[in-house]
C-alpha cells in the first residue's frame, strides 16, 4: 500500500474511532458510567472512553464473559444471551452487551456505578453504534 493509500486509511480509522467515541462520550455522561468499551470477540478495543481502569483488562474480561455465556448456551441449553452483568459488593455493575454489524460480533461493555439504570443508554448506544459500523462498511464497498 502506498503512502497515500496508508493516509486516507488511517484517517478513516480515526474518524470512525470518533465516531465511535462520541456515542460512549454520550451514555458515560447520561448514565455516569466509569467506562465504556466497544471491543471484537477476540479483545481488540475498537473505542473506548473515561476509563477509569485499564481498557485492556476490561476487553479481556469481556472476552472471557462472552466464553461464559457461549458455554452456558451450549451446555445448559441457554438461548443466546445479549447481556451479562457482574455485580460486585459495592453494587459497581460490570455489563457486556454482545451485538452484531458488518457481519461480525463485538462487545459493548460498560462500568455502571450503584444503583444507576443502563439498559436503555445501552440499547440507544447500540442501535447507533451498528449504524456507525454498518455505514462505514458501506463507504467501503463504493470506494
Amino acid at each position: 500500500m502506498n503512502k497515500k493509500a496508508n493516509e486516507c486509511t488511517s484517517k478513516s480509522s480515526n474518524y470512525l474511532q470518533e465516531k465511535l467515541e462520541s456515542v460512549l462520550q454520550k451514555i458515560n455522561e447520561e448514565g455516569e458510567f466509569k467506562a465504556s468499551i466497544i471491543s471484537t470477540l477476540e479483545g481488540f478495543t475498537l473505542a473506548s472512553k473515561f476509563s477509569e481502569f485499564d481498557d485492556v483488562v476490561i476487553s479481556a474480561i469481556s472476552v472471557i464473559v462472552q466464553d461464559v455465556s457461549a458455554k452456558a448456551q451450549r451446555f445448559i441449553g441457554f438461548n443466546r444471551m445479549d447481556e451479562v452483568s457482574l455485580v460486585d459488593d459495592d453494587k459497581f455493575r460490570l455489563v457486556c452487551r454482545e451485538f452484531e454489524a458488518i457481519g461480525r460480533k463485538f462487545v459493548l461493555t460498560v462500568v455502571v456505578p450503584p444503583y444507576k439504570t443502563y439498559r436503555r443508554l445501552t440499547n440507544i448506544a447500540l442501535r447507533d453504534i451498528e449504524k456507525i459500523l454498518n455505514e462505514r462498511e458501506e463507504t467501503r464497498h463504493t470506494n
